[in-house]
Order: structure tokens, then sequence, then C-alpha cells
């Protein structure tokens, strides 16, 4: 009787005494916790949030006081900074394309082929023309200003393999040109005279933005594979693509040669600058975010953030900060010492837009038209 008092007296013991380190544990971990909530609360606080609950497959367009937000099933949405919605207008198709802004209109077109103006003050349509075609890359205004004429252009592909440069204004046909028998994809690049753009296949093209006339033409070999949907690049000097096998080609701008190429592997199939395009950002399939030169493609550093099994992400950047927005939702900033912090947690529904409105303050855009609006402190 005696062993067993104080074998249940020694496992009493042992019972408190685990329970106190259980508690004083749990206590530091809540602290831990409480502590990190209030430091992200504190320097990233949000203001405003606005849930449309709509598919968005589309850019943010942020003017000096409005918002303009399109949803794939054809509504155009105008808010206010503070949030208060302006107006709403509807397009009859889908829009999965990012518009353009110049002035008083604002552009978008449908998948279906038809091209919008609409009063940006208050969402009434000006004008619309069908193009006959399924439009399937985002819109770019070019400057159209000659000597005897002053005006600017929308440009856009077509699934057929036709380019088309309307006047914004009248919407008359400045020039329609077909060099391909396969779609037209991403967005078109505006450099002073030159439009650059590629197909589906294997090519990139430039062409001249006042007649449509073609410059010159890169096809992409064997081991560079086929052309790839993110978009293409240029630093003004040269003209940066990524292929499906995951090779950087660098074209030279005046004649399309190709100047160096290198094999990004196992990288998310997206190509973007730094603010002073000196470097190209990749995300690796293993979670990492790698800087390269833009210069010659050299690996310059690496930060593993380590989020495997994304699949897309968006980058916006000023002088001071590069935000990046991932698939699962998280909200990441690098500053100029490569110091990384999370901004927001993970959600699952990924970011298809980053905005900087001010060194402080931010929009954010998630696939399910959510809108955010962030201020740094």
């Amino acid at each position: 009787m005696e062993v067993k008092s104080v074998t249940k007296l020694i496992l009493s013991i042992f019972i408190i005494i685990n329970i106190q380190v259980i508690a004083k544990w749990a206590s530091k971990d809540l602290k831990s916790i409480d502590s990190t909530v209030q430091k992200q609360d504190t320097s990233f606080q949000k203001i405003w949030e606005i849930d449309n609950q709509t598919l968005s497959s589309t850019n943010l367009i942020v003017s000096e006081n409005k918002i303009y937000t399109t949803t794939d099933d054809g509504l155009v949405h105008c808010y206010l900074f503070n949030g208060q919605e302006k107006w709403i207008a509807e397009v009859f198709g889908s829009i999965k394309n990012n518009a353009v802004l110049f002035k008083d209109l604002f552009l978008t077109a449908t998948i279906e082929g038809d091209l919008y103006s609409i009063n940006s003050n208050n969402g009434d349509v000006v004008q619309v023309i069908g193009v006959g075609e399924n439009i399937t890359t985002n819109l770019s205004l070019v400057d159209l200003t000659t000597s005897t004429m002053k005006s600017k252009g929308v440009v856009f592909g077509t699934e057929a393999g036709n380019i088309f440069c309307y006047d914004i204004f009248t919407f008359e046909m400045i020039w329609k040109i077909n060099l391909s028998t396969n779609p037209i994809i991403t967005k078109p690049v505006i450099l002073n005279d030159k439009i650059i753009f590629k197909n589906s296949l294997k090519s990139v093209y430039c062409v001249n933005a006042k007649s449509g006339l073609l410059i010159w033409k890169y096809d992409f070999n064997e081991k560079e594979g086929s052309a790839n949907y993110s978009n293409t690049l240029t630093n003004e000097k040269s003209i940066f693509s990524l292929s499906s096998t995951g090779e950087i080609i660098v074209l030279d701008l005046m004649v399309g040669k190709k100047l160096w190429s290198i094999n990004a592997i196992d990288v998310l199939p997206q190509i973007v600058f730094t603010f002073d395009k000196q470097k190209l950002i990749l995300f690796s399939k293993k979670g990492e975010i790698i800087f390269i030169s833009s210069k010659d493609g050299k690996e310059l550093n690496k930060i593993e953030l380590m989020k495997p099994d994304l699949f897309s992400f968006v980058v916006e950047a000023n002088e001071e900060n590069i935000f990046i927005g991932f698939s699962d939702g998280s909200l990441y900033s690098i500053d100029k010492k490569n110091k990384v912090q999370q901004l927001t947690s993970q959600t699952n529904i990924p970011i298809t837009s980053i905005n900087i409105i001010k060194n402080d303050e931010l929009m954010v855009k998630e696939i399910n038209g959510k809108i955010t609006f962030y201020k740094i402190n």
C-alpha cells in the first residue's frame, strides 16, 4: 500500500509539472502569435474592401481619382478612391483581356470580337464596333500622330492571326494586317513607332505602328520550343520573350537578331522586370524568387520563400519595394536590402492585379473580383 501511495504521489507531481510546463509554453506561443498579428496590423492596414463576388481575370486601371475594373461576365465598374461606386456599364460578351484608359475614354473588348469605348466619367457607351473575329490579346494604345494628323490608336490581335489598329475617337480602322495563321497572344508592346507581339506557335513580330508593315520576324527553334503566354517585355533596347521550354530569348529591338538566351529550368511561365529594368524576376516551382541580370542572364540572387505548388504571380514595383501577389492569395514585399515581409496571409484565391497608388498605398485585386485598399504605415 505504501508503494502504491508513493507511486500515485510521484505521478501526481509529474502531471502537475507537465501541466505547468505546457501552460507556460502555450502562454509564450500565444504572446508570439499576438505580437506577430499586431505587427502586421500596424504595418499593413486595410482601409476598405469591395467584394463583387464575380470572376474578374483582368487588371485594375487606376487614374488620378477613379478606379476601373471589369468582370468576366461583361460588367465595367468605376469607383471613387473612398471605395464608393461611381457607375456601372455593361457590354454584351465576356471580358478577359485588359482594357486601356485615355483621358475621358475607357476602351475594352470582348472575347467575341466587339470593341467598346465608354465615357470614363459617367459610364455611357460612346461607340461599339464588331471586328468579326475573337479578340485574343490585351489592348494597347499607340500614338498615330503625323505631320498632318494628331490621333491615338488602339491595337489588338485576334484568333485568326490578324492585328487591328483603330482610331480611338472615331473607331475608323487605320490598318489591319495578317502575318500569322495562328492566334495572336498576350499584350502588344508599343515602343515609339514599333509594335511587338507574338503568336501562339513560335513567332515574335515587330511591325510599324503607323502602317502595320512588318519590320522583322523571329521564329523560335526546336530547342526554344513554342511560344509562351507570358507577356513580351522590353527595356527599350531589347525584347525579352519566354518560350514553352523555359528559354528566355533576348532579341535586338531594331533588327530582331537574337542576342542571348538562357534556360530557366523549373520556373513558373512568367517573367517580370524590376522597377529599373536591370533585373528579371522569376519564380521557381520550388518556391524561390530568382533575380537575373537583364544584360546577360546571369543569376544575381535568390530568395527562398518555401512556397511550392504555385501556378502564377503578379508583380508591381517602385524605387523602394517590390510587391508580389501569388496564386495562393498571399502578398509579399521585398525592399532594397532584399528583406522579405509577408503582408497578407494565404487565402487560396489568386491575386490578379496590384497597383501602387503612393509609396504608402496599395490596391490589390483577387480573381473573385474583390478589391482591397491598403495603407502601409
